[in-house]
């Protein structure tokens, strides 16, 4: 399965509060716990067919979400709504730990499950005991597929299915308050879009300003009882333009803010996009690059794609537990995967960083179980995986990683992604650096990837275990020091060699938020990563997105009276 990134980077500067509506009321939550834990009882006394008994594990979690979102092109609006949302998810177990109805896929063919808003008791009821006895026929026909595979020799069983979970917790969170400003949005967004207009060479354009909070209720069987609110604010102003060729290229200057930031002014927003313009217009212009090897300089989001895709998703634990899974690093910890000074952890306790939010923070993971650090590489040696409740070689505890979407089973995937080092150099150094490299092999230039959109990796088996980042902003750097702007290219590799390939690192590193699209669907995470010198770096042409041009000029903008 191809595992798809996208990252925004993120500037501090906010500091002022956003205005915030009332919280929710607690009567809400008690009706929503007071109908999981009625009917979560009966379901573990009576809930039976031919030989299985009852499960022997359950959980359930009810997600409230609010969207408030404006968007404007071009000086006009586009759309201005306000939407809510509930969703249900529920897993259940049959069998035992040592060998049960789980499975990293358990929820393969999933369908969003939409229960009601207004928290009516009976109609939760409802919807739980419909969900459940879903779940519950769908387990048992997994436990006998499971068995099957074992019996026949198709898979092997050597560890536990689920672990002892830490003591049980019961947690309220507070609940963010809900006060979307759609009218102010609505005269911002319209303003910053206008700048647009002014840009011939831009074909599309979009400004958009939202707000999203969720509404976590999770209870198991075990005990545990956690009531969590998230909410988060964001601006992205995007354009995009065609080269000669007929090639559509895309940019986005975004920003996210968590509550009590302050909002950026319409002053901030228009140099934001007016730098976007600018450097699409340039990019525009930047003939297409041949594939080529050769040393580079990453930018701390390229670093933040390089090492989320060739090392974050191998070090999931519960992939790892997958026969059909590469398992890279299964049996390599307390071996060096990385550069000795290299140390790599995943913080989800962290909520900011030197100042700014960051998106993959959370206190309690999709099993109920307290996030944790957790230091996955040391000095270069690995150390640790990021894990659920499902055992893994020789670790049996979870360290609170299990994530999903709130559709799909939750797994064990990153959060905040943090990568420090102990070789550090400044930017002049770095480039004299990469300079040097390129006159020590031979080559006619070097590589400086300023902006990355994205990029993908493969981790099973019988596939290449390949990773892809893609690269917006692509620089030569030449033995003189002179930079030309190209594009049209993908970097690959495979993780072990080119990780491996790190010489030193720059000295300030920055945080890059986004969401990463996996088994367990779309979830928010981050990366603190500094820039990398790295020796080699291989490239091969990008997919070329070829559409004729239009035929006549933009329409000429009419003079606003004054």
């Amino acid at each position: 399965m191809k595992r798809h990134c996208f990252w925004i980077l993120l500037l501090v500067g906010w500091a002022l509060a956003v205005p915030a509506a009332a919280a929710e009321s607690e009567e809400e939550g008690k009706m929503i716990f007071r109908a999981m834990e009625e009917e979560m009882a009966r379901s573990l006394k009576e809930l039976k067919i031919d030989t299985f008994g009852p499960p022997y594990f359950i959980n359930y979690q009810v997600r409230h979400h609010d969207r408030a979102e404006v968007v404007a092109t071009f000086g006009a609006l586009l759309s201005s709504d306000i939407k809510q949302k509930q969703t249900l998810f529920v897993d259940v177990k049959v069998g035992k730990p040592e060998f049960d109805s789980s499975h990293p896929q358990s929820h393969k063919y999933v369908t969003e499950s939409l229960i009601p808003l207004d928290n009516q008791p009976d109609a939760l009821k409802r919807a739980l005991w419909y969900e459940t006895d879903l779940r519950y026929k769908q387990a048992i026909v997994n436990f006998l597929k499971k068995k099957g595979r074992f019996i026949s020799g198709v898979e092997s069983h050597d560890l536990a299915d689920f672990s002892v979970g830490k003591t049980p917790q019961v947690r309220f969170g507070e609940i963010p308050r809900w006060a979307p400003r759609m009218q102010d949005w609505e005269g911002l967004a319209k303003t910053v879009s206008a700048r647009f207009q002014h840009a011939p060479d831009i074909e599309k354009s979009k400004v958009q300003i939202y707000a999203n909070r969720t509404l976590r209720y999770y209870y198991d069987s075990e005990g545990n009882k956690i009531r969590e609110g998230k909410l988060y604010y964001g601006v992205a102003i995007e354009g995009w333009v065609r080269s000669p060729e007929g090639d559509r290229l895309h940019d986005e200057e975004s920003i996210y803010l968590h509550e009590g930031d302050a909002f950026p002014t319409e002053q901030e927003l228009l140099e934001r996009t007016d730098r976007l313009i600018a450097s699409l217009q340039k990019l525009k212009q930047a003939p297409r690059m041949d594939p080529y090897i050769g040393p580079a300089i990453f930018s701390p989001d390229a670093t933040a794609v390089l090492f989320h895709e060739a090392i974050g998703h191998r070090l999931e634990g519960d992939r790892l537990r997958e026969d059909g899974d590469g398992k890279t690093f299964l049996k390599k910890i307390g071996r060096p995967i990385l550069p000795e000074f290299l140390t790599v952890t995943d913080n989800p306790e962290l909520n900011r960083f030197e100042g700014t939010p960051l998106l993959g923070h959370y206190r309690f993971d999709d099993e109920g179980q307290e996030s944790e650090e957790v230091v996955l590489v040391e000095d270069g040696t690995l150390q640790n995986f990021l894990l659920t409740r499902m055992p893994v070689l020789g670790f049996s505890r979870t360290n609170g990683h299990a994530r999903g979407d709130g559709i799909h089973s939750p797994m064990s995937r990153m959060s905040n992604f943090i990568i420090t080092s102990k070789s550090q150099v400044d930017a002049a150094t770095l480039k004299r650096k990469l300079i040097e490299e390129v006159v020590r092999q031979g080559k006619p230039y070097g590589l400086f990837v300023k902006k990355i959109i994205g990029g993908e990796t493969q981790t099973e088996q019988g596939r290449f275990q390949v990773f892809k980042g893609e690269p917006l902003y692509l620089y030569k750097v030449f033995p003189d020091g002179r930079e030309e702007m190209v594009r049209g290219v993908d970097f690959v590799g495979t993780p072990l060699s080119m990780i491996g390939k790190v010489m030193v690192t720059g000295e300030n590193r920055e945080v890059i938020n986004g969401f990463c699209h996996a088994e367990s669907g779309s979830i928010p995470v981050t990366s603190i990563a500094p820039s990398v010198l790295l020796s080699e770096v291989e490239l091969q042409s990008a997919k070329k997105m070829r559409v004729r041009p239009p035929i006549l000029t933009p329409p000429a903008v009419t003079p606003v009276a004054h």
